[in-house]
């Protein structure tokens, strides 16, 4: 429970600088494709990236992933609680939040950072989030977007 207690004191503090971020990633755990599976609430880790406080901005309420070729990258939760999968293309383009039909993902394993571990891989954009599991229930992820000087973490924690 070393990384849980790290990642909440950081997330009490409200912000680590990028240095700890990966620090933290590179020693948790690899994750499989089979501990994806399944509904994933998002939190968002700031480490100074352009778009830290923009998910939460937007009701930004996590991933779905559904099997191996299709994956709902982006969820938002609605003004009266329903949750709906977005198309991540207009999104990163625009910050517009245009309904996706079917999934815009999917999900391989791939060495990232030195270690094999559970990759999500967007259809349309030079973007991979790749997966850490801090414990069964909660994964700390790192999304290396080819356009982006430094990646951009979040949490995700599983729906039950």
């Amino acid at each position: 429970m070393y990384h849980d207690t790290e990642i909440r004191l950081i997330l009490r503090q409200g912000k680590a600088d990028v240095h700890t971020a990966c620090q933290l990633f590179d020693s948790c755990e690899a994750a499989d494709l089979d501990m994806l599976l399944g509904t994933w609430k998002g939190r968002e880790f700031h480490t100074g990236h352009p778009l830290d406080g923009v998910l939460k901005k937007l009701n930004w309420y996590g991933k779905a992933f559904h099997d191996a070729e299709n994956v709902d990258p982006l969820l938002f939760e609605g003004r009266k609680g329903d949750v709906f999968a977005v198309d991540p293309v207009p999104f990163m383009d625009n910050r517009k939040l245009v309904k996706a039909v079917g999934g815009k993902a999917r999900m391989r394993m791939m060495k990232f950072r030195g270690e094999m571990t559970a990759t999500m891989i967007y259809d349309n954009l030079p973007v991979h989030d790749h997966f850490r599991k801090v414990h069964d229930g909660l994964l700390f992820c790192m999304m290396d977007w080819k356009a982006d000087k430094q990646p951009y973490f979040f949490l995700l924690e599983k729906v039950e």
